[in-house]
């Protein structure tokens, strides 16, 4: 059993603070920390009596203070469900400190600044941790995270995985005007970088939401996705180097993109300081301070969310396409743990992969940094599937329909 430190109090948190009370035969307490104590109480109160449940108040770029609190919660695993730029001081604090280590996306070393291609500064902390005897999870989420299993899981169904496309669409409604489903600034940072795949040994770039493609998503139908860049996918092509192909594909709704389109045509998705009135403002943030807190979306969230890994390549030497999915339903979502089924599809593998560092017989406890491709995909599939995320493999021959790519893209 293992005392877990879980830092963050949003959406994701509140589902890993729901599936960690469900298994108190595997954790036995847990400290919910942030900066805002009264969120931590509120995440701590749906799950009090299922265990011994702390909170306490840390700023968890202060990797001192995050070391100080492991050690007074005597906690041996740290779930990060904090904001990206975060990651390298909780890891820091975890060295400090002798804990293990989950989070579910890739860092932002320059806070509130996203990169591309960011993993480099969490996998140099790989020797430190070997030597350590800790372990180090990282971007144990969905997407990035299953979406990885995923992708090593049909690499080892077929002889050779010839192209990968990654498809996620959130079918779900919340009736706001605009919003975001987890942190904006990360979040529309994210989508509004360039567009970039690899293919053909090389990346490949261009303009943000040039390129759409159909697909029969089964749960949702059919649907129009915007290609862009995401994190999984530097460490897929990294681990499967036979892959010609590798792409992510995202549904927005015209109306998404008409909001994105307006507010950084009015400056509101800048990030470099302005003055307003004496006082410095970021664009980005105080958008941010604007929109509907996402922690507070799940009451009013219908329809499903879709993520999808569709495989094409050879089997015993004739062309296969494989396609496996989860389809996550936002109202049994808000049910079971308070919130949207975007937080509860990024909230659910951490806890499961803590789970799986416990379980010697796993190969998930070694000591080092890993990504999930690293890492045996049986065990998570299997287990991912009895903690509320079911997953189906299926003939993906149609669930591709059509595509309207650029010409000539940008290399």
């Amino acid at each position: 059993m293992a005392r877990i430190l879980l830092v963050g109090a949003g959406g994701v948190a509140r589902v890993m603070a729901v599936k960690i009370a469900q298994a108190p035969e595997v954790f036995s307490s847990l400290c919910i920390a942030s900066r805002t104590l009264e969120k931590c109480r509120i995440v701590g109160d749906r799950v009090a009596g299922a265990l011994p449940v702390t909170t306490a108040r840390v700023d968890a770029d202060d990797a001192p203070a995050v070391a100080s609190l492991i050690r007074r919660e005597q906690a041996g695993i740290v779930l990060n469900a904090a904001l990206p730029e975060q990651n390298l001081p909780i890891m820091q604090a975890c060295l400090e400190a002798g804990a293990h280590y989950i989070d579910t996306s890739a860092p932002e070393p320059v806070p509130g600044q996203y990169e591309m291609f960011a993993y480099k500064w969490q996998l140099a902390y790989h020797e430190q941790f070997k030597a350590a005897g800790l372990t180090a999870l990282l971007s144990i989420g969905f997407d990035p995270g299953m979406t990885n299993v995923f992708a090593a899981h049909l690499a080892e169904r077929l002889d050779v995985l010839e192209t990968l496309d990654i498809l996620d669409c959130n079918g779900g409604s919340h009736g706001h005007p605009f919003a975001t489903n987890f942190n904006a600034v990360t979040n529309i940072q994210e989508i509004t970088q360039p567009a970039a795949w690899w293919e053909n040994d090389r990346w490949k770039q261009e303009p943000a939401f040039q390129t759409q493609a159909s697909y029969l998503l089964p749960g949702l139908g059919p649907r129009k996705l915007t290609r862009i860049y995401h994190e999984e996918l530097e460490t897929i092509v990294a681990r499967m180097p036979a892959v010609r192909r590798a792409q992510f594909w995202m549904g927005f709704s015209d109306d998404y993109l008409r909001h994105i389109e307006i507010l950084g045509k009015i400056g509101l998705l800048g990030t470099t300081p302005i003055s307003c009135q004496g006082t410095e403002v970021i664009p980005l943030q105080f958008l941010r301070h604007t929109l509907p807190d996402p922690a507070t979306l799940g009451a009013s969230y219908t329809g499903r969310t879709h993520i999808g890994c569709l495989a094409r390549g050879t089997l015993n030497g004739a062309p296969t396409t494989l396609y496996i999915y989860n389809v996550c339903d936002h109202e049994d979502a808000f049910t079971e743990s308070g919130a949207q089924a975007v937080s509860y599809t990024a909230g659910v593998p951490p806890v499961v992969a803590a789970e799986l560092l416990l379980a010697s017989c796993t190969d998930w406890n070694k000591p080092g940094v890993w990504v999930p491709e690293d890492l045996p995909a049986a065990p998570m599939l299997v287990r991912v599937a009895r903690r509320g995320l079911p997953w189906r493999l299926i003939d993906g021959t149609n669930i591709a329909q059509e595509s309207s790519a650029p010409a000539s893209p940008e290399s």
